[in-house]
């Protein structure tokens, strides 16, 4: 439904972006009631689709029923140019690349209802389509007295402008109003040209008190990788009202539930009553992940797994606006997320991804459309960002989650490793075991055989440390039996001084935080629900031990917990050397070999062992 001339404008500006366009100009005259002409340089219309486009319930940009399951434009349903035809005078003028000339198709008429069956006519243009709506509601009068004035709806339609021109950076836009150029935007490729661009639609002041945050998680299962990245403005800079908050999910303006409880709850601890945080922030992901086809005007949107996107989003802005709590500085104008490394091992931070643009075809002549899958994201330009800034930040990341020593890239070991009497690995021998070799024992070469699970074991049962933490960059949610929570809950202090922060979110369910650390071994990850399962029953036993009412002792059980809950993952070939470096550090060359769970940590093949297995006399 055609509410007022903004919404004519955001229908016809989705629709320039969705065409591939480098160019837009939106011409408005009295606050849209009299003209609204959008003019770009996309991709076209052919003069065989031309009637078509003005037609109910016709689209264009799905071609397979498929793709209405990972819609990547911004405009589908084929309602838009039929709804403004029947309340305006429409005129659409389009020239696609390959065609000799330009074609206009005039569905303005003097009764009540569109012209669906106007022909194209022959006309001079360029490649591009221009769009031309006259006399907006001439014939529904009724819904004309409920216009306002001409400055408040032109205000309406300069807030549409704002929220496309900052989804899409790479763009030049162009706003008149009475033939008065109001708004130029040229494209913004540079980081400081978006800068720029953000400064004159937001706000200069924004920025120079705002976090810079890019963050990106590839962990999820079948979610691919979802992307986080923007502005968010500092806890002590805030507003009385929330008209500086913008939210885009692939290039897409949203107000989504969803989306606002989780920025609330992040930011809810740090604001006083009635004040408010501003933000422009931009959320990638995967098309097939989101479901847009939830409201009319698109501005809210179904995610497949809410729980994961709410926590994402919580976790990400709660670290930036939060630093203190997880171990870094919190005085404003720190280094901001994309610029340090963060303290999260399942995280990956990247300072720029690449624009995910697809190419899709229209049914009759295979005219190309840009997917608008990704807004532009923000990018430092090449003399911003040399080689050198790149090495020495990969150095850093080397040194924050690497503390024991590992082959360098040329797959030269270090001095450390000359040292590890295990030599080095010849690779996984099958699932779950390593074989290695240690070339210097040249008077009785040695083959070592290792299961990967127990060499784990027994160095975390060496180095662990209680209390330290590994922070989730997403809080895991599990669920349990209440009981179960009831007892956890019940430990909760204990537990955190164990590394193993938890919440009650539900009577049956919990969201873990942190997770003791796991000091850097390699190929190691905690399987959550085994672990708070096992804290479980550990708890339900010592409630049929224990007589006194006294709280059971957590700190010496839970480590034994803590390892029986230890889930191996596959290990490179660097990562089998650090393993065994790690454990040869340990040992010391004992004269015996160690036992874990009564099974010795390694067995020994040499010359007469292998020959022993092939003699059959």
């Amino acid at each position: 439904m055609v509410e007022r001339p903004a919404s004519v404008v955001k229908e016809l500006l989705e629709n320039a972006i969705d065409a591939g366009s480098q160019h837009i100009q939106i011409d408005i005259e009295r606050g849209g009631s009299a003209l609204i002409r959008v003019t770009d340089d996309g991709v076209g219309i052919s003069k065989a689709e031309l009637a078509l486009a003005v037609s109910r319930h016709a689209t264009s940009k799905l071609s397979t029923l498929n793709e209405l399951e990972h819609i990547a434009s911004l405009g589908f349903r084929g309602e838009a140019l039929a709804s403004i035809s029947a309340v305006s005078r429409l005129s659409i003028q389009s020239k696609p690349e390959h065609q000799s000339q330009a074609w206009r198709i005039n569905t303005g008429t003097d009764t009540d209802f569109a012209n669906y069956q106007a022909e194209p006519e022959p006309v001079a243009g360029s490649k591009g389509t221009i769009v031309e709506v006259r006399e907006l509601f001439f014939n529904t009068p009724a819904r004309r007295k409920f216009m306002r004035t001409v400055k408040t709806e032109f205000k309406h339609i300069d807030d549409v402008f704002k929220r496309i021109a900052l989804s899409r950076f790479d763009i030049a836009f162009k706003l008149a109003h009475n033939k008065k150029i109001i708004r130029n935007l040229p494209v913004a490729d540079t980081s400081k040209a978006i800068e720029s661009r953000i400064g004159r639609l937001f706000s200069n002041e924004f920025l120079a008190n705002s976090h810079r945050i890019d963050l990106s998680s590839s962990h999820f299962s079948q979610m691919g990788t979802i992307r986080l990245w923007g502005w968010v403005s500092q806890p002590h800079w805030q507003r009385s009202q929330p008209d500086w908050q913008y939210f885009y999910v692939n290039g897409r303006f949203i107000r989504d539930k969803l989306v606002n409880h989780a920025l609330r709850q992040a930011c809810q601890e740090l604001l006083p009553p009635d004040s408010y945080l501003s933000y422009l922030l931009y959320l990638e992901i995967d098309p097939g992940q989101v479901d847009v086809n939830v409201h009319p005007t698109k501005h809210e949107v179904r995610f497949r797994q809410t729980r994961l996107i709410h926590d994402f989003i919580y976790s990400a802005l709660h670290r930036v606006l939060e630093p203190s709590a997880y171990g870094e500085p919190s005085a404003y104008g720190e280094p901001s997320a994309i610029e340090k490394p963060l303290a999260y091992k399942e995280t990956a931070i990247t300072a720029s991804t690449e624009n995910n643009t697809t190419d899709r075809h229209l049914n009759s002549d295979k005219t190309v459309y840009h997917n608008p899958y990704s807004s532009v994201p923000y990018q430092k330009d090449s003399s911003a960002l040399s080689r050198k800034d790149v090495a020495e930040h990969l150095e850093g990341m080397q040194k924050l989650y690497q503390k024991p020593a590992q082959q360098n890239d040329s797959g030269q070991t270090s001095a450390a490793d000359k040292q590890n009497f295990f030599g080095t690995s010849l690779d996984i021998l099958m699932p779950g075991f390593i074989l290695s070799q240690n070339k210097a024992q040249v008077a009785n070469p040695q083959l070592y055989l290792f299961q990967i699970k127990p060499v784990q074991q027994y160095i975390l049962q060496h180095i662990f440390t209680a209390g330290e933490r590994t922070q989730l960059l997403i809080p895991q949610t599990v669920v349990l039996k209440s009981r179960q929570v009831d007892d956890l809950i019940n430990i909760q202090k204990a537990l955190e001084q164990w590394g193993l922060e938890i919440s009650r979110i539900a009577d049956d369910s919990l969201m873990v935080r942190s997770l003791p650390d796991l000091q850097g071994i390699p190929g190691c990850t905690i399987k959550l629900e085994k672990l708070l399962e096992a804290l479980s029953a550990w708890l339900n036993e010592q409630k049929n031990i224990q007589t006194d009412g006294k709280e059971p002792d957590i700190s010496a059980a839970a480590t034994k917990i803590l390892l029986n809950a230890l889930q191996s993952t596959s290990l490179s070939l660097a990562e089998q050397n650090q393993l065994l470096s790690i454990l040869a550090g340990i040992v010391k060359q004992s004269s015996s070999v160690p036992l874990w769970n009564k099974q010795p940590l390694w067995l020994i093949l040499d010359k007469d062992k292998l020959s022993a297995l092939f003699n059959h006399s």
